[in-house]
């Protein structure tokens, strides 16, 4: 039975399983409604079910555009930390063989050259 009180059948489309694509005939043959109303009802909610499909494969692939775009930009993030680091490493491996090479570079350019 149903909300009606009546014995009903419900019957399921054969296009689709879900819930919102069922509707009740009544026991004696007659229909809640007429057949047009049921008719517009169906296509509304197959129109509607197509809407949400679609929107929510539009979310999907701009979520996936998005998660993409965010990886590149850390992946140029990291190369620019990396290219950074290699950089302050080269100067200071520069900077070790000149004090190194000559140890009184480290003095020099301290103190003005000519003092009076």
């Amino acid at each position: 039975m149903c909300f009606c009180g009546d014995p009903c059948k419900v019957a399921k489309s054969d296009e689709h399983d879900t819930p919102l694509h069922r509707y009740v005939i009544l026991s004696s043959g007659s229909t809640l409604g007429s057949i047009l109303k049921i008719r517009r009802m169906m296509e509304y909610m197959l129109r509607w079910d197509a809407e949400r499909k679609e929107m929510l494969e539009k979310r999907l692939r701009e979520e996936a555009a998005e998660k993409e775009h965010k990886e590149e930009e850390e992946r140029r993030r990291v190369a620019a930390n990396r290219e950074e680091r290699e950089k302050k490493l080269e100067h200071a491996r520069r900077a070790k063989a000149a004090i190194e090479e000559d140890p009184d570079a480290l003095r020099k350019g301290k103190w003005p050259r000519c003092t009076q």
